[in-house]
């Protein structure tokens, strides 16, 4: 709960500094913002009732409100569902709309197939590089040496978000707008970047700063670089290898009956 708590707050603090400091355009970072605070309020939400156990139900506890209360959250504003698309796609057509190749579809990117391009590369390292202060050989030296080495797995899986939106859109062209396991997939990855990389940047200001509990945060720091790791290795993984053709024939066999076939009462 406490590296989540984290990392949720590093990643909203670091939305809210472009906001005060006059960006342009922060509208990606905010959704991944709010995606990620929401949908670990939830999470840890059912585990305190969890723990909490019998009493988590009871009104003289805090538990059951929290839950009931947290539920909403991904839902406002944007439902998460609908908020990764967005990552995902605002992504591309950002890159898209900076290649010359593309400036007759800047209105509408998906118009026409993209083809050939390493979409997202330079986009998100030039990005990740100016939300967080790092992506550079200079910054990395200035930095404490365990928050050095976690550096290198965001800047490892920034290349494979490149090749993986690559590889999407070569496959789907304009078409890329209907698969949305796919979308998903790339919006958890920029996700777990750039939230990884807000935690690394507070982490390294509490180091600097002199903080009494800096070394808590570079464990926090390196426990949630570990667990994103993890993550982002399933979702490249699964752009190539993944059940999506079965689920979507499966749920249009459902729904095509209307009911679920085989209940036993």
């Amino acid at each position: 709960m406490a590296v989540d708590c984290f990392a949720a707050e590093s990643t909203v603090w670091m939305v809210a500094h472009y906001i005060d400091s006059g960006c342009a355009d922060y509208s990606t970072e905010a959704a991944i913002s709010k995606v990620f605070a929401s949908d670990a309020i939830q999470r840890h939400a059912h585990e305190a009732l969890q723990i909490a156990a019998g009493n988590g139900f009871m009104k003289e506890f805090p538990y059951e409100k929290v839950q009931r209360d947290s539920r909403i959250l991904s839902i406002f504003e944007g439902t998460n569902e609908i908020l990764r698309l967005y990552i995902a796609l605002s992504g591309m057509k950002d890159v898209g709309a900076s290649l010359s190749e593309m400036k007759h579809a800047i209105g509408d990117i998906f118009n026409n197939p993209i083809k050939g391009f390493g979409v997202l590369g330079g986009y998100g390292q030039r990005r990740l590089s100016h939300a967080t202060g790092f992506g550079t050989d200079h910054i990395l030296r200035r930095m404490h040496p365990r928050l050095q080495a976690l550096a290198k797995t965001y800047e490892q899986y920034t290349v494979e978000l490149a090749r993986v939106s690559d590889v999407l859109l070569r496959k789907y062209g304009k078409g890329i707008a209907d698969y949305q396991h796919q979308q998903k997939r790339a919006a958890d990855i920029a996700i777990d970047l750039f939230v990884g990389l807000c935690t690394l940047s507070r982490a390294d200001a509490l180091d600097k700063a002199g903080d009494a509990a800096a070394e808590q945060a570079m464990t926090i720091a390196e426990v949630f670089t570990k667990q994103a790791r993890r993550r982002m290795f399933r979702n490249v993984r699964g752009v190539e290898r993944n059940e999506d053709r079965e689920i979507e024939a499966l749920a249009g066999f459902i729904l095509d009956r209307g009911a679920y076939p085989w209940d036993v009462i």
